[in-house]
């Protein structure tokens, strides 16, 4: 495809006027503060069609994450979850928005003054020293089956939701089956009246639909590369039912796994489990208040298990250890891995750091200071990223990368800060991808922050210099990748005053192809479309024809979400099982109450027992 088709714009839509087109004039006003503000009440109603006209044979149910910062320097993405479902009709779109209420976050909701409160570490996490730390379950919703859905985060446990209430059911494993990421030397500072474990995951948990079986981790003791001696990996295997199982991951040299950074995605085969290190590092200099920055490294660190050795007689598994010669975050995987090869799709992040807020009065690199309004806004990338396939072998005691399959496509203009993929079955793999849609979320030369600049200086496969940066911005677009051919299909680049986040695949009805179908995308404007709403927008697309533009512009008033993260398509929704999974964890915290003054006794007995006891 040539450039030119690229670029087309949604002029090419029969709906849209050229007024559509925010200027392109790159100042600072193009870029939506708004995207740090959200409502935090329940709201619903029916989306108004803006401009363009609903397909005949859309249907489903949308399920959108988000992350609304409750301070400056908060960072955006890891913010008060909230979530919204959106049921999809030919005739309507109707909406309904939540708070996501984990224990931990209703606490913190009440308790906001005196020693007990949560004060912000760093911008990343939310700590009281009388209670712990504040698991905000907003990265991802998932699909169990059998109309059971879940919610996962990388710093706490994960909860399953009804998906008619959205409210939250039940912790997936009681708090005791899960173990604190904290290194051991903080023992002594942890009381035992503590409500709120620190718990260390991945952001997305592998719910298997044709094994039925669940799979994620639990990981820490370590902080960064300090402490590793007492650093671990537990898989977890789950059958919806029962107490969740537990391995501990052993490497061929005898050694404890563990993870330095954090573990974004898991991977998951017919026949094998892979756990990634992901591109995120979170320095503990940081939770101090210092805003140092530790560069990620240009590898990807991966533990593979074969299945087949998750003996339930022993407490660990043998995993053979291999670097990825790139970085990523979202990463996937072929579910068919016959003859023993494994075939991999990411992001190709280079010196981009998503663990990485602007705080306010941030240098920046081309002059200036980071405004309040925007602090804890992910700091812009400092080169360009791309997109990977790579191929990994398993032997029989042994793995190694298949180096002559590695694949890598780049794009000066459309691949900055490449973030949420979105593919048919989300959450679930394909026997092998053939398409993936992913969210490039783009450039801004306004938050690009000298610190960061200056840590990744000298960052290896740089197509940009700090030198050379861009001076002008780079609009979000929504990019397909042809997974066989490892080309860029197809794209389209958005006005300059959009962010857009979070595609998701909805497929047509009937159809089998992983391109039949229509992608949603949250979008956030500073220039509401033909001015009419708040900004915050939804845009669908034809997934085979993204460069005509959207088919579709809706929005509502009381629609108002922040920076959005993952979202799940579903066809059909309905009533949890009335007999389903259930961790009773009130005895916990009934156990810890009297420890407590009576205004946190009162937010367990009135608002937390009622929902988890």
């Amino acid at each position: 495809m040539k450039r030119r088709t690229f670029l087309k714009s949604v002029a090419g839509a029969a709906f849209v006027p050229s007024q559509l087109l925010a200027s392109q004039d790159n100042t600072p006003s193009s870029f939506p503060v708004s995207i740090m503000q959200a409502g935090r009440s329940v709201t619903s109603g029916d989306l108004h069609l803006i401009g363009g006209e609903l397909p005949a044979d859309i249907h489903g149910h949308v399920f959108c994450s988000e992350g609304i910062p409750l301070e400056p320097d908060h960072l955006s993405p890891n913010g008060r979850g909230a979530l919204t479902r959106l049921d999809f009709s030919p005739s309507k779109v109707s909406f309904l928005r939540k708070m996501i209420d984990t224990p931990s976050a209703i606490m913190q909701q009440h308790i906001s003054y005196g020693y007990d409160s949560f004060k912000l570490l760093g911008g990343m996490a939310y700590y009281s020293p009388t209670m712990g730390f504040v698991n905000y379950c907003n990265t991802a919703p998932n699909y169990l089956g059998d109309n059971r859905f879940a919610l996962s985060y990388e710093g706490g446990v994960p909860y399953e939701f009804d998906a008619l209430s959205l409210d939250l059911i039940t912790p997936i494993g009681h708090y005791d089956e899960w173990q604190s990421s904290l290194p051991p030397w903080m023992s002594p500072f942890i009381p035992d009246k503590w409500l709120f474990p620190q718990v260390r995951t991945t952001g997305h948990p592998y719910f298997d639909l044709e094994s039925d079986e669940c799979f994620t981790i639990n990981y820490g003791g370590n902080i960064s590369n300090t402490g590793t001696k007492n650093g671990f990996i537990r898989i977890l295997k789950w059958d919806k039912q029962s107490p969740l199982q537990g391995w501990n991951i052993i490497g061929r040299n005898g050694k404890p796994a563990f993870i330095a950074a954090t573990a974004h995605s898991l991977g998951v085969t017919r026949h094998h489990i892979l756990v990634f290190e992901t591109a995120a590092q979170v320095e503990p200099l940081r939770m101090l208040g210092i805003s140092s920055v530790y560069a990620q490294q240009h590898r990807t660190p991966t533990w593979i298990i074969r299945k087949k050795d998750l003996n339930p007689e022993r407490d660990y598994v043998v995993a053979d250890y291999l670097e990825l010669d790139f970085d990523t975050s979202d990463i996937m995987c072929n579910y068919d891995d016959h003859e023993n090869e494994i075939t991999l799709y990411g992001q190709y992040l280079g010196a981009m750091d998503k663990s990485e807020p602007q705080y306010t009065r941030d240098k920046r690199l081309f002059g200036g200071r980071t405004p309040s309004q925007l602090a804890g806004y992910p700091a812009a990338p400092i080169d360009v990223g791309g997109l990977v396939r790579a191929r990994i072998q398993v032997q029989s005691q042994s793995v190694r990368q298949i180096h002559e399959d590695f694949r890598l496509i780049r794009d000066d203009q459309l691949f900055w800060d490449m973030n949420d993929p979105a593919y048919r079955g989300h959450f679930q793999f394909p026997e092998q991808f053939e398409h993936i849609y992913w969210a490039a979320v783009g450039y801004r030369k306004d938050h690009v922050i000298k610190r960061v600049a200056e840590a990744y200086e000298h960052y290896p496969n740089r197509r940009f210099t700090n030198d050379s940066l861009p001076q002008t911005d780079q609009p979000s677009a929504l990019v397909h990748m042809d997974c066989l051919s490892m080309n860029l299909a197809d794209a389209y680049q958005f006005p300059s005053d959009c962010v857009m986040r979070t595609p998701q695949f909805m497929a047509r009805p009937n159809s089998t192809s992983q391109d039949d179908g229509y992608i949603f995308t949250a979008v956030v404007r500073s220039h509401p479309t033909y001015g009419i709403g708040n900004g915050k927008e939804i845009w669908i697309f034809d997934a085979q024809h993204l460069a005509q533009g959207p088919l579709a512009i809706l929005g509502h008033p009381q629609l108002n979400f922040a920076t959005t993260n993952h979202a799940l398509w579903v066809a059909e929704i309905g009533p949890r099982p009335g007999d389903a999974y259930k961790a009773n964890v009130g005895d916990f915290f009934s156990s810890r109450l009297s420890s407590h003054r009576s205004a946190i006794q009162d937010v367990i007995q009135q608002h937390i027992l009622p929902r988890f006891g």
